[in-house]
């Protein structure tokens, strides 16, 4: 059987496997075609297999009646991402066999980097035409579509060897029986989107209801996640822990729609001693509600202590300098920049100048002063406010014929 033959009897599990394609966050789908199409790299690790993977991706895109410009693009890309990941493969085994492929220690390095190359490319350029047309973030884009999956590229390359040694060795019949376990890949892919993909409706409702008690800071908690986001990448945390830092965030006063709040939040003047008691109760039944759920046990602790202070007069716990989460300690900056810039009823918000001025001032007693210093510093100060919606709703108190006062949007 010539390399041809095989790198063309692949390419129609390719096929196969592109018309099962899922959804992805974002407008983009995934599929676990980069199996068959890595087994057309071993098989064929030339030209051969570059255009079996390029026709494969075009014959799928027409089965799906995909746009021509959709067409284009994914065949396209297709193309690119198997013949970089090609050169990536013959440059790491320059004397790879056509056929029989056999498995070594040179052959499994060079797998790996034809499986990173084709990846990597693929998944950017689809994030990249994602970003350009809706004007994201291309990184956020690549984020929400790879790194969720990006583990089970362990399985990528077992898969594909045992796909092409069987088809080399046992035709297309063996590969099509090895070919049922993928069904099982593919599930387990849709599953885990799935999951993520409820978490994060879940996430939405609850900052949904947050803002449906007290819409007078409409936006708050994601404006609050967007800067602790900066701040957690400012300070050097992985990405899964820049994540969870930011589901904190998102969720820090997910204690406010606890019905003891309810007449306090609509107040228009200040709190009375016993109601500012209450509110500083928000963070422990914030904590109490997200313990309620299993994936969130890590989230627990940086929601209760949101508002400790480093020099340890802050509340719930009165917790003081590295006792207090790191995630608290940055959703602490996040959260005061939001509420001193944001304006309220009572008074307006401030300006850069003296949110910078009252930071500065409070260094080493409200705020951790390692994480303030790269609060402050240039890159990352511009990069907070980069995150701030351009224009805010201003509220302001009139007064009524009777004497009362109402808010009103300006």
């Amino acid at each position: 059987m010539s390399h041809v033959n095989v790198a063309f009897g692949l390419a129609c599990f390719a096929i196969i496997a592109e018309l099962l394609e899922y959804q992805l966050p974002g407008e983009a789908g995934g599929s676990i075609a980069v199996i068959p199409f890595v087994a057309v790299g071993l098989a064929a690790p030339n030209w051969s297999g570059v255009t079996a993977i390029g026709l494969a991706t075009a014959v799928a895109q027409l089965a799906r009646r995909k746009p021509f410009a959709k067409l284009v693009f994914n065949t396209a890309q297709a193309i690119l991402a198997s013949a970089l990941a090609l050169l990536a493969y013959r440059a790491a085994h320059p004397h790879a066999p056509e056929l029989p492929i056999n498995l070594s220690a040179q052959s499994a390095l060079a797998t790996a980097l034809f499986i990173l190359v084709f990846t990597v490319v693929n998944t950017a350029a689809v994030s990249g035409v994602i970003a350009l047309t809706h004007g994201t973030n291309p990184i956020a884009i690549w984020r929400a579509n790879t790194l969720s999956t990006l583990s089970y590229a362990i399985f990528v390359g077992p898969f594909a060897f045992a796909l092409a040694w069987t088809f080399v060795n046992f035709g297309p019949l063996g590969a099509a029986l090895l070919a049922i376990p993928l069904l099982g890949v593919r599930q387990l892919y849709t599953t885990t989107l799935q999951h993520q993909q409820t978490n994060r409706e879940l996430l939405e409702l609850m900052v949904k209801a947050i803002e449906a008690r007290d819409p007078y800071t409409s936006g708050h908690s994601r404006r609050v996640a967007d800067a602790a986001t900066v701040i957690a990448r400012a300070i050097g945390l992985r990405p899964r822990q820049v994540e969870r830092v930011r589901i904190a965030a998102l969720l820090h006063d997910i204690g406010k729609i606890h019905s003891d709040f309810a007449s306090i939040l609509q107040k228009e003047g200040k709190l009375t001693d016993q109601e500012w008691a209450t509110m500083k109760t928000h963070p422990d039944k914030g904590a109490e509600l997200v313990a309620t759920l299993s994936d969130l046990q890590d989230i627990v602790a940086p929601v209760r202590h949101h508002h400790e202070h480093w020099n340890g007069r802050g509340y719930p716990a009165g917790l003081a300098g590295e006792a207090i989460p790191l995630a608290s300690r940055i959703i602490t900056f996040a959260d005061t920049i939001d509420a001193l810039m944001t304006d309220r009823p009572y008074r307006r918000g401030k300006t850069e100048v003296e949110v910078r001025e009252e930071l500065l001032r409070c260094s080493g007693t409200q705020f951790d002063p390692s994480i303030s210093a790269k609060v402050l510093s240039p890159e990352t100060w511009s990069q907070l406010f980069a995150t701030r919606p351009r224009s805010e709703t201003r509220l302001v108190l009139v007064g009524t014929r009777r004497g009362g006062q109402k808010r009103i949007a300006v």
